[in-house]
């Protein structure tokens, strides 16, 4: 049974729910009481019959126009005629005379969400409030949040919705992305496995689950998933990046360096593949090899920070000092926000990449809030992200934000940026040594301190302190498995 008729079965049914009938005059409808002819809608719209619905509802209305069945019942014979926008008029309209009538609120709500309309979960939530239960709000509920990458609450929904979702391999997708997301891994297992026996094509699920099973622990498990895509599709870099990182981790390098590869000859314009290929051969201390295959990278991709920021870590590892100043130079030149560790960084990426809105909410935090130096260090961050900074702003709310906090490293790295950006080495050296001083170990500082020591009287510390950073890095390298380089695949349609 569709929505359309199973509501007009409901009101077929004389259900009336929420609101007081109005009063019919049976008069003006000839010898058919107006009753009479509200049934006779019903039974049209049941039946598919959508144009008598409509007539006989223009008649029903001359008669009663504040008459919220008679609206709800038009709207659904325009849905039936596939004319969405005066159906969604005409629920309105019903919703305006009786805001809680069920039906109404369940064609209005069903047809903005079919338009991916964020103004379709109030009417949701309205519904929930009569129906606190009801699992298709729920499942609707929990898409909507899902599209606002607000995966908390899209699981709890999805929780809700039982098998309103379950039916759906499409929603399946969503609820086990959520939950990966949030790092609930073993439970996003069954969902993708789920999914997969709805629809065993979907290829973002199927390389999810993988990445689930991986991170799991389960790489018998990984490998068997990932498979028919390795089989069927050489092209696909990700799927081949992953396999390698899956086939790394249970020790088998020779079969990841073919996945790296492939990869790399499928795409090689792809720089994750050369940066995973050089944290391969980093890890069994070939540099050599990774500085070879950085060096084809960088023929085809010349303006890539990262892969000279990681050739010069390789460079550190053969102790070429010299050559790997000049790639921390070249990579700080092309990219001078490129960090290690930049937190701040992702907090106004996360704006959905909204710059102008995310530094508009942050200005707005400063003002309300002037003594936080968290506040005040995530407007001088967000400042940073523009194409031409104010730089007194910015400086400004930098410099007030370790005022309030003086342990604020965030804040003297991005003050050391700002001045080595600037040409103020001694600014940019007085800034690193302040954030060292506070954390020595905090790789970003160390970074600009290298750069800004260039040509000044302590270049003489350079070696050390590059030797300090490859040190540091390869602790990290320990306590960060390499499944942590890759994301959860978005499905192309799901958002």
């Amino acid at each position: 049974m569709t929505v359309i008729t199973s509501l007009a079965q409901l009101l077929l049914g004389a259900t009336i729910l929420y609101a007081p009938l109005g009063r019919l005059d049976a008069q003006q409808t000839g010898a058919a009481s107006q009753q009479e002819l509200l049934r006779r809608i019903a039974s049209d719209v049941q039946h598919g019959d959508f144009g008598a619905a409509l007539a006989s509802s223009s008649v029903a209305l001359r008669a009663a126009p504040n008459d919220y069945r008679i609206w709800t019942l038009r709207a659904m014979a325009y849905s039936g005629l596939k004319n969405q926008p005066s159906s969604l008029t005409a629920s309105q309209h019903a919703l305006k005379i009786a805001p809680y009538y069920l039906p109404a609120l369940e064609g209005a709500a069903q047809l903005k969400y079919e338009q991916g309309n964020e103004s379709a979960r109030p009417l949701l939530l309205r519904i929930l409030s009569l129906r606190p239960n009801d699992p298709t709000t729920h499942g609707m509920l929990a898409v909507l949040d899902y599209r606002k990458n607000d995966c908390s609450s899209a699981v709890s929904h999805f929780q809700q919705a039982g098998t309103a979702a379950s039916l759906q391999p499409d929603s399946l997708a969503m609820y086990g992305r959520c939950l990966a997301t949030l790092e609930r891994f073993q439970e996003a297992i069954p969902i993708f496995e789920q999914a997969l026996s709805l629809d065993s094509s979907m290829h973002s699920v199927r390389y999810n689950l993988a990445l689930c099973q991986w991170n799991s622990g389960d790489t018998t498990d990984a490998l068997a998933s990932l498979q028919p895509l390795v089989a069927t599709d050489q092209s696909d870099g990700r799927v081949l990046q992953l396999a390698a990182g899956i086939y790394e981790s249970i020790g088998d390098t020779q079969q990841a360096i073919d996945m790296l590869r492939k990869a790399i000859l499928a795409n090689p314009k792809n720089p994750d593949a050369y940066l995973q290929f050089a944290d391969l051969t980093y890890e069994h201390g070939s540099p050599k090899i990774g500085i070879d295959f950085l060096n084809a990278g960088l023929t085809q991709l010349p303006q890539e920070a990262h892969l000279y920021l990681v050739r010069g870590i390789l460079l550190c590892q053969l102790g070429e000092f010299t050559k790997a100043f000049d790639d921390f130079q070249t990579a700080n030149r092309l990219d001078p926000g490129l960090s290690y560790a930049d937190v701040a960084k992702g907090i106004v990426e996360s704006q959905v990449h909204k710059t102008k809105e995310a530094l508009a909410q942050f200005r707005a935090a400063a003002r309300e809030h002037p003594n936080e130096a968290l506040t005040l260090y995530l407007l001088a961050e967000a400042l940073s992200q523009e194409e031409k900074p104010d730089l007194a702003e910015e400086i400004g709310a930098a410099k007030r934000a370790i005022q309030l906090d003086p342990k604020l490293v965030a804040a003297q790295d991005l003050l050391a940026g700002i001045y080595l950006r600037e040409g103020e080495k001694q600014q940019a050296i007085d800034h690193s040594e302040a954030a060292l001083a506070v954390e020595p170990n905090d790789q970003q500082a160390l970074y600009h301190l290298i750069l800004a020591l260039r040509n000044t009287e302590r270049k003489g510390e350079i070696p050390t302190l590059l030797k300090r950073i490859s040190e540091l890095r390869q602790a990290d390298k320990a306590d960060a498995p390499q499944k942590r380089l890759h994301q959860l695949y978005e499905a192309p349609g799901l958002k």
